[in-house]
């Protein structure tokens, strides 16, 4: 409570009662000289008591209206006020005492008879009353088209006293009859950028002077200043808001989070990397990152320095139990505004149930391609058998039959040498997941095995066509697999086209986030593959040849996965033939070391 406003009340009301009472005792001379004395019933008495309730409350307001004029009537220093107020408006980002410092200050200068902050809601877009001083008649909130909205996002200052006397069809008529019915002298808009973020509603001054301009100068410059006050404590703290509310999507979310700053140290270590590391958070925090266990180190400290991102980078640490826990990691750059690389970070998952899944899958998998396998066994080797074992029910009956042996002998040989071809390609295909893998060139393997077709491409009439600079373009792999998968995909192009056909092998780098791909498609003009073949053209003795076996794609898939390379197949659209596209895994998106 101000003191100086019980002492003005206080003056007040003994001036009120000194005032009634000298009002009073007049009244009683003046009664006992016209009204004569009565013991029983008072005629005076009645009369006095009624002229005292009469006059004593328009008598109080008059008063206090005079006492307003004269107690409340003081200069300030213009220069002292607004040093004052900037100090405490630059001293503090807490907004609600940058509100109950401003309404101070107006209130200890101007002594007015209310104050209202409004503050925008950016989400409701309306007006919210933050702060106020005797305000019980104000809204608490202000629509966003209000009319004292609109009026103060086109002026620097609203005063009541430019609109009175005005034309009642001036437009401002609206506004005069809102400010007159909140009893509101002023209005100090609060800007941002041009835009209005809120405003101050000043009532008119207890002393009943009007605003004067050095009255209008302090409140322009203390609106200015408050807005920026507000601005930088609003700003902040939705800052802090953001920052708890990322704090606990970190300490919520499963995958691990490693942060590494401009000096090299972790800033960031949230609960899941403290579980999946092993490492605790208070001794991880403001740390080198050498603490942490391998690769991570390495993998966060290369992205720092190149700016470029490693992912799915996998690995395994031990969990608690001492038992190996799959985990998958991938780093990205920390940009400040101008690109400049200011840290990294790392994202760690645990992989665990995907591993079982993967497992469960190939199980499956298998299953289903030893099904495949056996019907394709039992289909490819019967025919071969029952064509020896007819041989052989003939052969006592045509013994002496010289042709007859010399046919035996030869489709015996024949088919027994189809039946080891047959079993030679499967320990193929069983083979290619076992192969040493290094850096290879792809140019080489594509080479031999464009140069091995070289002479079909002639008998055939093929033009061959190639685009794209395979120079210089690495993958990790087997380069004998890799001549066997390009001559696989080829081969089954030229066979798959008539005469005077097109060959087109295109290589081109694909940029795929933040690490990449290189891809080679292989292309043909021939009828394509039938689209009810497609899901299942990789599988084993799918074909759409009259003597194909089946198995060339087959083993096509398998060196495909043995490279953790994409095997893909799709017709042209609108125009005769397929394009089967083989996407590897460049070498510096993967680990170091790789075991197929």
């Amino acid at each position: 409570m101000d003191i100086r406003l019980v002492i003005h009340r206080g003056a007040t009301y003994l001036a009120a009662v000194a005032i009634a009472a000298g009002t009073i005792a007049l009244i009683l001379i003046a009664a006992n000289s016209v009204l004569p004395d009565e013991h029983d019933f008072s005629l005076r008495e009645i009369l006095l008591a009624a002229a005292v309730v009469f006059l004593l409350n328009p008598l109080r307001a008059t008063i206090q209206r005079f006492f307003d004029r004269y107690l409340y009537r003081s200069a300030f220093d213009y220069a002292h006020t607004l040093r004052d107020a900037s100090r405490v408006l630059t001293d503090t980002i807490d907004l609600a005492m940058l509100l109950r410092h401003s309404g101070q200050v107006i209130d200890s200068t101007f002594h007015p008879d209310s104050i209202a902050i409004y503050l925008l809601d950016p989400e409701d877009r309306e007006y919210i009353l933050a702060w106020s001083l005797a305000a019980e008649t104000l809204p608490v909130t202000v629509s966003n088209n209000t009319v004292v909205v609109r009026a103060l996002a086109d002026r620097p200052l609203l005063f009541l006293d430019e609109l009175l006397g005005r034309d009642s069809q001036d437009p401002t008529r609206e506004l005069r009859a809102f400010l007159t019915l909140l009893r509101i002298e002023v209005g100090l808009p609060l800007r941002e950028e041009g835009e209005l973020t809120g405003f101050i509603l000043i009532g008119a001054k207890r002393s009943g002077d009007p605003y004067f301009s050095n009255d209008v100068d302090l409140l322009t410059t203390l609106a200015n200043q408050a807005a920026v006050a507000v601005r930088n404590a609003q700003t902040h703290a939705r800052v802090v808001h953001m920052n708890e509310q990322l704090n606990k999507v970190l300490e919520t979310i499963e995958s691990g989070v490693v942060a590494l700053g401009p000096r090299g140290r972790i800033t960031l270590f949230n609960r899941a990397a403290e579980r999946l590391t092993g490492t605790p958070t208070r001794l991880a925090r403001g740390q080198s990152p050498q603490g942490l266990p391998a690769p991570l180190p390495d993998l966060l400290q290369a992205t720092a320095a190149d700016g470029q991102a490693r992912s799915h980078v996998e690995f395994a640490l031990p969990d608690p139990a001492g038992r190996l826990t799959p985990l998958i990691c991938s780093t990205l750059p920390l940009r400040g505004p101008e690109g400049t690389v200011l840290g990294a970070v790392a994202v760690l998952n645990d992989i665990s149930r995907l591993k079982e899944l993967e497992q469960e899958k190939r199980r499956a998998e298998r299953l289903a391609s030893i099904e495949a396998i056996t019907s394709g066994l039992i289909h490819e080797i019967r025919n071969p058998l029952v064509s020896m074992k007819t041989y052989a029910q003939l052969l006592p009956q045509r013994w002496s039959d010289e042709d007859f042996r010399d046919k035996l002998s030869r489709t015996t040989t024949r088919e027994v040498d189809r039946i080891d071809d047959l079993l030679s390609r499967f320990r193929t295909v069983s083979r290619v997941a076992v192969q040493p893998m290094e850096t290879v060139e792809i140019a080489e393997p594509l080479h031999d095995a464009l140069e091995t077709l070289h002479a079909q491409l002639e008998d055939r009439q093929i033009r061959l066509r190639q685009i794209g600079d395979v120079a210089g373009r690495t993958v990790l792999g087997n380069a004998s697999q890799l001549q066997q998968l390009f001559l696989n995909l080829c081969l089954n192009a030229i066979q798959a086209m008539e005469r005077n056909g097109e060959l087109t092998v295109r290589v081109v780098d694909i940029p795929e986030s933040g690490s990449g791909t290189l891809s080679v498609e292989v292309a043909d003009t021939g009828p394509g593959i039938p689209e009810e073949l497609l899901p299942t053209v990789f599988d084993p003795f799918v074909t759409t040849k009259p003597h194909g076996t089946g198995l060339g794609l087959a083993i096509c898939r398998g060196i495909a996965d043995a490279h953790h390379a994409r095997l893909a197949v799709r017709n042209h659209s609108g125009r005769p033939g397929c394009t089967f596209t083989v996407e590897f895994p460049l070498p510096s998106a993967r680990p170091s070391r790789v075991t197929p």
